[in-house]
């Protein structure tokens, strides 16, 4: 039987799903590092169906797959349990989404097309503060040498409005059920990354950070780090002070007052360096002579 025979992801998987978790991302904000975490403490093994497209069967969608914390190798149209079939009943299933914030009105509107929305155990929003955030996107698109700085700029434009909705719903998580996941503190504070477990049924068999992930060439600033102990992932945005095209993004920030208010309530340490670089980017020349 083919996979597009199926009618569900369960049917596709060839095992009886037991949590089952959906996440969604902005792009460098820890995504699958906090994936990879969380199929390490999954005690009945795991499948991973990474970056799939919004309203369409995941089984059909994924853009590669996991088991057990290791990405296996599959052709797409071939029967998803040729690679999943394996896994026994009870097993973790994780499905991700990345550059989208679903609109609260529609999270039960068939995001994954062949999984109905009571399978879903939870659903998870990763975020990452700002600053970091920002300025690991932003190093990302510089090392792509086909960027032009006007193409980095506007994806980074995009990219902002798209982050701003992430927040409205992350702030707004509780009364919809959902699961907020800051990666900053998820990095950081070990405490922080047992709590996620508890609130998830999830047993805690390995709180350590584990590997670096290899997805979109695994840390925009330290390419040769294998161990994310590590890595300073939360202090990037020092080392793009003084990048003008970072600048450029700083002061585009400043000027979304929605986003400022939001980051004033979730991240209120970014929402005062950026309110301080919008008064410190006046030209002082035109300060001190009182205009033109």
């Amino acid at each position: 039987m083919t996979d597009t025979a199926h009618k569900t992801l369960a049917d596709a998987l060839g095992f009886k799903p037991g949590v089952t978790l959906r996440t969604f991302g902005m792009r460098r904000s820890g995504n699958h590092a906090i994936i990879n975490w969380l199929q390490r403490n999954s005690a009945t093994g795991s499948a991973f169906l990474n970056n799939c497209a919004v309203g369409r069967p995941a089984r059909r969608t994924w853009r590669s797959i996991e088991i057990n914390g290791e990405r296996v190798g599959i052709v797409k149209g071939d029967p998803l349990a040729t690679v999943t079939g394996g896994l026994n009943d009870g097993a973790m299933v994780i499905v991700s989404y990345e550059d989208f914030s679903p609109d609260p009105d529609e999270m039960a509107g068939g995001l994954t097309a062949d999984l109905e929305d009571d399978a879903v155990s939870y659903e998870l929003l990763i975020y990452r503060n700002f600053m970091n955030w920002a300025a690991s996107l932003l190093r990302k698109l510089q090392a792509n040498e086909d960027q032009e700085t006007l193409d980095c700029l506007r994806i980074m434009m995009v990219s902002l409005a798209k982050y701003r909705d992430m927040l409205e719903l992350v702030l707004n998580a509780k009364p919809l059920g959902l699961v907020p996941v800051n990666y900053d503190r998820w990095v950081t504070r070990e405490p922080y990354r047992e709590s996620l477990l508890n609130a998830l049924g999830l047993p805690c068999r390995d709180n350590s950070l584990g590997d670096v992930q290899p997805y979109g060439g695994g840390s925009s600033f330290q390419k040769d780090v294998t161990d994310a102990q590590h890595l300073e992932a939360d202090n990037r945005w020092p080392e793009m002070a003084n990048d003008a095209i970072f600048q450029i993004v700083l002061l585009a920030a400043s000027q979304d007052h929605e986003l400022l208010e939001l980051m004033r309530k979730l991240m209120p340490r970014d929402a005062e360096l950026l309110t301080n670089y919008l008064e410190q980017a006046e030209f002082p020349y035109l300060v001190q002579a009182g205009g033109i």
